[in-house]
C-alpha cells in the first residue's frame, strides 16, 4: 500500500487540501494522510483525505519543543515524527510519500523513477546554478543538499532507523537558524545516504519544481501539457508565494523569469481558494507566535539599500 502524507497547521490548511486532491485524483489506489499540527479540531474535509492529529502520535518533549520553536518551526520538526506514527499504524505500507503542503501534483509521482530505491531523496540543484543576486552556491550549502519537501521510502530496517535518528534531532535542533547551523528539519536529509546505502536521488526534471528550479529548469507549455527541460512536469511546490516559507520568501522575485510559472502560480492561488472555506482564524495553537510583518521583504529591500549607500560613501 502507497501511503501519501503531509504535515500543516491552520496556516496551510487550504494548501494542504488542494494537494490532498491532487494527490487522490492521481493515486486513486492510495492513502492520504492530513498530519494535523494544531490545538483546534478540524471540520469535516473532502472524501477520501484521512486526518491524523498530532495527540494521536507519541513525540516525547513535544511540550518543551512547542515552548522552543515558532509556530512555523514546530510544523517542520514534527514531520518526521508523523512519517514513524504512519507506519506504526500501517504495517502494510510499501512505500511511504511525504509531500510539503504547499506541492500540488500534475502527474503521478511514480513517473520521477528510481523505485527500486528504498530511500529517494530531491536535490536542490543537479548542476551548477546560473549567476543570481536571489539565490547562489552559499545559499543551498546553507540549506543543504536535499529538500525536505519531498521525500519517498520503503519501510525497512535502515530507513526506519533513520526515521529514528532524525525525529530525535528536531526535538531540539530544528529552528531556522542559519548561522548556527539549523535549517529546520532539512539539514538531517545530508545524511541520508549515509544511514541508507540504497539511496537514489530525483534527478527527473519535472519533479519537484518551484522558486528553486527557475534558474536551473526551463518550465514550458506545449499544447495544455506542461515540461520541464523537455520532460513532462510532476510535481510544483508552490513554497514562498502565497503563504510565508522562512528560506524561500525570499526569492519571489524569481518569479517573474519564468511567465509559465507565473500563469501555474495564478490557477494554483484560484484553487487553493476553493478551500479557504474551511480555514480558522487566529494564531496556530502550537509553537511560540512568529509575528512575521506582511512588509518583512519591503524592509529588507530598504535595508540592503541602505547599507549600500553606507558603503559607498565610506569609500569617499
Amino acid at each position: 500500500m502507497n501511503i501519501f502524507f503531509t504535515v500543516c497547521n491552520r496556516s496551510e490548511l487550504s494548501n494542504a487540501l488542494a494537494l490532498g486532491a491532487s494527490v487522490l485524483r492521481l493515486h486513486p489506489d492510495s492513502i492520504f494522510y492530513l498530519g494535523w499540527a494544531d490545538t483546534v479540531p478540524l471540520p469535516n474535509v473532502q472524501d477520501g483525505i484521512k486526518l491524523l492529529s498530532i495527540e494521536k502520535i507519541d513525540i516525547p518533549e513535544w511540550g518543551e519543543m512547542c515552548a522552543r520553536y515558532y509556530d512555523f518551526e514546530i510544523v517542520f520538526a514534527a514531520r518526521p515524527w508523523f512519517a514513524k506514527g504512519i507506519l506504526r499504524k500501517h504495517k502494510d505500507c510499501s512505500r511511504l510519500i511525504f509531500l510539503s503542503p504547499t506541492t500540488v501534483l500534475f502527474s503521478s509521482v511514480f513517473e520521477a523513477g528510481g523505485q527500486e530505491a528504498d530511500l529517494l531523496l530531491t536535490p536542490h540543484i543537479t548542476k551548477p546554478l546560473a549567476a543570481s543576486n536571489n539565490l547562489d552556491d552559499k545559499r543551498i550549502l546553507n540549506i543543504g543538499m536535499f529538500h525536505s519537501g519531498s521525500w519517498m521510502l520503503k519501510p525497512g530496517e535502515a530507513t526506519v532507523h533513520l526515521l529514528d535518528w532524525w525525529a530525535h534531532r528536531t526535538i531540539d535542533r530544528a529552528k531556522f537558524d542559519l548561522c548556527n547551523g539549523m535549517c529546520l528539519d532539512q539539514l538531517w536529509l545530508n545524511y541520508g545516504p549515509v544511514w541508507v546505502k540504497n539511496t537514489v536521488q530525483i534527478n527527473h526534471a519535472g519533479w519537484h519544481y518551484g522558486l528553486h528550479s527557475i534558474l536551473n529548469k526551463t518550465l514550458t507549455e506545449e499544447n495544455g501539457s506542461y515540461f520541464v527541460d523537455n520532460e513532462k512536469l510532476i510535481s510544483i511546490d508552490y513554497a514562498g508565494l502565497n503563504t510565508f516559507h522562512p528560506v524561500w520568501s525570499d526569492h519571489v522575485q524569481l518569479i517573474d523569469q519564468n511567465p509559465v510559472f507565473k500563469k501555474l502560480f495564478a490557477a494554483y492561488e484560484t484553487t487553493v481558494k476553493k478551500y479557504e472555506k474551511v480555514n480558522l482564524n487566529k494564531q496556530p495553537g502550537y509553537g511560540k507566535t512568529s509575528n512575521i510583518s506582511s512588509d518583512r521583504l519591503l524592509r529588507k529591500k530598504i535595508a540592503a539599500k541602505l547599507e549600500n549607500i553606507t558603503k559607498f560613501i565610506d569609500q569617499f
